[in-house]
């Protein structure tokens, strides 16, 4: 996503004493506020429109500023998108898609049942022993069942999913194997970003404009 702006107060600042530095600077500082204001928003709609189980993780990926602009470095922008991390489905939720199994090869998405052991209450995470990664149901060289599936007392039924034995003759449905679900773009994330921007940028520069005056003691104005 690119947003540009025009400064109007360039000419202002470029009369002071240093103006060409003084300018670069209020505009680097004017765009990484402005940025860090569309990412506390970003977060904050995270919030409010998804459940989030690893609250610190999702929101810290939910805008991800990289590059900030840099006088030294030679960056006049900022960069600000959604994290890219393996088996992170919010860039999905942008444009809206499918979500598909992350084991390649994979024909089936093995999706916990809420209420069950794995995932007590929907708002929770998958308890750690439970977890269909941690699950291995192929025998081992020895000829014996894996030790995940012995302890958890868990076994796989092809094309179906995961069960538990709860008793000598009966079981509860840990996973079940589903074709994955359709994921609304309920993100807006360049939406958001957009209307941030347009808000904020013009009074950022302005505070920096001031700031930049000051510093210089209006010499040469």
């Amino acid at each position: 996503m690119r947003i540009d702006l025009q400064i109007e107060a360039a000419p202002l600042v470029l009369r002071l004493q240093n103006g060409q530095r003084r300018l670069a600077y209020a505009v680097v500082n004017a765009i990484n506020n402005t940025a860090k204001r569309i990412q506390a928003v970003e977060r904050q709609h995270i919030e409010q429109e998804f459940t989030v189980r690893k609250k610190d993780f999702v929101l810290r990926q939910a805008a991800v500023i990289k590059p900030f602009a840099s006088v030294m470095q030679g960056h006049p922008y900022a960069e600000i998108g959604v994290g890219q991390k393996p088996r992170l489905l919010l860039s999905a939720f942008e444009r809206g898609g499918e979500r598909k199994p992350f084991t390649p090869g994979a024909r089936r998405v093995a999706e916990p049942v809420v209420g069950g052991p794995a995932r007590p209450r929907f708002a929770q995470p998958v308890v750690p022993e439970l977890r269909a990664g941690k699950l291995r149901f192929d025998l081992t060289k020895a000829g014996r069942r894996r030790a995940s599936a012995v302890r958890t007392k868990t076994y796989l039924v092809p094309e179906v999913g995961i069960f538990q034995r709860t008793g000598p003759t009966t079981t509860r449905l840990v996973y079940a194997f589903t074709r994955g679900k359709k994921l609304e773009p309920r993100l807006r994330f360049v939406e958001t970003a957009e209307k941030e921007a347009d808000r904020w940028f013009r009074e950022e520069m302005e505070k920096e404009v001031l700031s930049a005056i000051a510093r210089a003691k209006g010499v040469g104005l």
